[in-house]
């Protein structure tokens, strides 16, 4: 019977998972299922709290997927909730302009811990 290491390696090889902070407080977070083929659809889950979780996906070789999914998938979120940090928050994902996701977010002042 294989460790619980190698378990768990098995369980989440195509999943990474990411806690979205701000001031120092959880507020989102941000999930990516990797496809079994590298040019498959790579899916992102958002879910800011507060808001109804959505998702995007991006397809194809050659560029940052996990930006493009999150950008498709904050482009689906309700209206905003009026907040200066979520409207931070969804103007630095949908800003799909070359640089990754994360450091977009880090640059908007939020913190981006991986959790998975």
């Amino acid at each position: 019977m294989p460790d619980i290491y190698e378990q768990h390696e098995k369980a989440f090889s195509a999943v990474s998972a990411f806690v979205v902070l701000h001031k120092g407080e959880r507020v989102a977070t941000i999930a990516f299922k990797h496809p079994r083929v590298g040019a498959g659809r790579l899916y992102a889950y958002v879910h800011w709290f507060g808001q109804t979780m959505v998702r995007g996906f991006a397809v194809g070789w050659g560029y940052d997927k996990k930006s493009a999914a999150a950008a498709a998938a904050v482009r689906k979120t309700t209206p905003r909730d009026g907040t200066e940090a979520h409207d931070d928050f969804c103007r630095a994902l949908s800003d799909d302009g070359g640089a990754y996701w994360d450091d977009r977010l880090r640059t908007a002042g939020f913190t981006v811990l991986q959790a998975v």
